[in-house]
């Protein structure tokens, strides 16, 4: 299958995604269709239909889509409208004053002749505005048996109307002129557009990690550097990074050694040194003297770009409010249609001469923009801020549930406890040196792959000979002895009492040698982070595969309720039996049932890309701290979207029925229209919230 993202600009709300959603459905070799509104992307997961096919698709449907997913800072669309905001707006001053003079005539007995002049002159300036600034919003439409009925549909009628009404009573001499009306609306619509496409912008740029990298670096070829578009950068190329530059693609560093910022990764604020052989990533920066790095990945294979890729689809799940909105808004545009047409025919037996201001009012106030943008852009900010603070949501009904979360639960070792183990003793038995006990156990355990193996590692150690990695053990021959090291069982040791520590067993001639102690410490935020939970109001637990005095001693030091020697199949159940919607943190592959049975799962930045794949959310930040702040984003999230929804339909409810009694002329009819999706967009960028810092100043302090 392929995946294809098209950003498609007039797509504004959800009678747009409809629209295109019918015209693609109709192709059998499209499998799945996602929708981004606040974006404006589209999606595809198809077999054989080319994309040049797709694209004739969604045009045929009134829309002009782009192979340009990263949303460029200005299109050909982008200055396109420019042009027509400022012939719009040049247009409206010109007629506003003629209009002054117009209306000061009409009580001082105007001569019809220098009447009809300055209706003429109105006229001049506003065939521009009308055959050439509102072209978007007619074009749509005309397109009516092709899309149907659109949010641009009322928007063209009322131009449509009042510009035909104003031209016949110019032509005759008979009749009111709204040709300060039909400027005055074009431009204030042309306007929050433009302003429209400015906060979304910020939105998209803010989320996307990709836009944020070099589009020039230094290629070194045959010993000397270049400066080339980083398009032209392939796999195996070496780069100059420049000291404070930014990596500009994945590889691994030839040079002996540098220091890397990898905050916008992992948002760790310290450097990280880095020798020889290891592994950079793109977006990270360099915070010591230039190096030289081997390409191995640029622009949608890097890290940065699968990050990216996680985030986008994302935002395509779409929650129960975000549906019921896209549920209103459908049959609200037909709905105003006929109200308008109500409205009109109301007041032409009432007061003839109201009839048309109303009808025109009736059709500009109306709009189901703000209500269908009401969640989505609120939950994009919302995604913008997670990652910013750690955090990558891979489900966005998270968002959602997050505020209701009442019990917290954790796995010990991993997540509550640093992800890697350390040698804490040594004990050997009579008759064995403990330095020669350690660097057998570490020639066998380098062979290992088992988690209890890695505190062991060296970089240099004695080969080994007849090595067998069994289920419990590691066998080999060691400078002349048979060694063996893992479990009691399998070294003859006895079995242990309970202890707080891991235990590893080195026998050495089928002769008990030596005991290692390994334990992994608290993570340095794990207090804190418990604290935190139970001040936003949660019950905070401990599930635990370890033994009772392991996990006794984590619980008591940091003052939760505890489970211990629970196997994997028992977590999920423990969650189950909590009151309201469930948040589990872990690390293993031990976890996953718990991932998969709680209702917002969360999975530590240094486990596997198996259990990462099954949580909906993913820290990218080795700071515990940052699942905090799922519920405080998620809270404030929920705060604005009430606040989004509830302006919404509060300014419907009483917009429209003082549009349809005459109290609301066109001009302000049209104003009110834009300032409310101005409002709903701009109110959701309040989810964004500045992060404090938090680099310790102590080991073990955050702030």
């Amino acid at each position: 299958m392929n995946s294809t993202t098209l950003y498609v600009p007039d797509m504004h709300c959800s009678s747009c995604v409809s629209k295109i959603r019918n015209a693609l459905e109709k192709k059998s070799d499209i499998s799945d269709l996602k929708f981004n509104a606040v974006q404006r992307k589209v999606f595809i997961t198809h077999d054989q239909v080319a994309v040049p096919e797709i694209l004739d698709h969604i045009e045929e449907a009134g829309f002009h889509p782009q192979l340009d997913s990263h949303n460029p800072i200005e299109t050909d669309d982008d200055r396109l409208l420019t042009k027509r905001l400022g012939i719009a707006g040049l247009a409206m001053m010109q007629v506003m004053m003629i209009h002054i003079a117009l209306y000061a005539g009409a009580f001082s007995e105007m001569d019809a002749l220098i009447e009809r002049m300055l209706e003429l002159t109105a006229l001049t300036f506003c065939i521009p505005v009308v055959s050439f600034s509102a072209i978007p919003f007619f074009s749509r439409a005309l397109a009516f048996r092709r899309v149907g009925i659109t949010a641009e549909t009322p928007i063209a009628l009322a131009i449509a109307i009042a510009f035909g009404v104003s031209l016949t009573a110019t032509l005759t001499g008979n009749g009111e002129v709204y040709y300060d009306s039909i400027v005055m609306f074009t431009f204030l619509m042309l306007g929050a557009r433009y302003v429209d496409r400015r906060l979304r912008h910020k939105l998209t740029v803010q989320d996307s990690l990709v836009n944020l990298l070099p589009k020039e670096v230094v290629r070194i070829h045959e010993g000397k550097r270049t400066s080339v578009p980083i398009e032209e950068v392939e796999s195996g190329d070496t780069l100059w990074i420049e000291q404070g530059a930014q990596l500009p693609a994945d590889g691994t560093l030839t040079s002996e050694n540098a220091k890397i910022d990898e905050a916008l990764l992992t948002g760790e604020e310290h450097w990280c040194t880095k020798t020889r052989g290891d592994a950079l990533y793109a977006g990270t920066f360099n915070g010591g003297h230039a190096f030289e790095l081997c390409v191995l990945a640029t622009g949608p294979d890097t890290r940065l770009a699968a990050i990216d890729k996680l985030a986008d689809d994302t935002a395509l799940h779409r929650g129960k409010s975000v549906q019921l909105a896209d549920r209103i808004a459908r049959v609200f545009i037909p709905a105003i249609v006929v109200l308008a047409g109500v409205t009109w025919g109301v007041w032409h037996m009432v007061e003839p001469g109201t009839a048309l201001s109303a009808m025109l009012a009736v059709l500009v106030v109306s709009c189901p923009c703000a209500l269908s943008l009401a969640t989505p852009a609120a939950l994009t900010a919302a995604l913008v801020d997670l990652r910013r603070r750690g955090l990558l949501v891979r489900d966005s009904n998270a968002i959602e549930r997050a505020p209701d979360v009442r019990d917290v639960f954790f796995d010990k070792t991993g997540t509550l406890t640093q992800p890697v183990l350390e040698i804490t003793g040594v004990h050997t038995l009579p008759g064995f040196d403990a330095e020669a006990c350690h660097n057998i156990a570490s020639a066998l355990q380098i062979h290992s792959r088992h988690p209890l193996a890695k505190p062991f590692h060296r970089a240099e150690t004695t080969s080994v000979d007849h090595l067998t990695i069994e289920q419990d053990c590691v066998r080999g021959n060691v400078g002349g002895f048979h060694a063996v090291i893992g479990s009691a069982t399998a070294t003859g040791f006895d079995e242990p009492a309970d202890t707080t520590d891991k235990l590893v067993y080195l026998a050495i001639d089928d002769r008990p040698a030596a005991v290692f102690s390994l334990s992994a410490p608290l993570r340095n935020d794990a207090e804190i982070t418990v604290k935190q939970f139970k001040e936003s109001g949660c019950s905070v637990h401990l599930l635990s595969g370890d033994t009772d005095s392991q996990c006794q001693s984590v619980a008591q030091t940091l003052d939760m309720d505890w489970q211990a020697s629970m196997e994997p199949e028992d977590k999920p159940v423990a969650v189950a039996k909590s009151q309201g919607p469930a948040l589990f943190i872990g690390d293993g592959l031990n976890d996953l049932p718990a991932l998969a049975g709680a209702d917002i799962s969360v999975a530590t930045l240094e486990t596997s890309d198996l259990v990462k794949s099954r949580a909906s959310v993913v820290l990218i930040s080795a700071r515990l701290g940052s699942a905090v702040e799922l519920i405080r984003t998620s809270l404030r999230t929920r705060r604005i979207v009430c606040q989004n929804l509830l302006w919404a339909l509060a300014y419907n409810a009483l917009a429209i029925p003082a549009a349809a009694l005459g109290y609301a002329p066109p001009w302000l009819a049209a104003l009110g229209m834009s300032a409310s999706s101005l409002l709903v967009l701009a109110n959701a960028t309040r989810v964004i919230q500045p992060v404090q810092s938090t680099q310790s100043t102590k080991k073990g302090e955050v702030h």
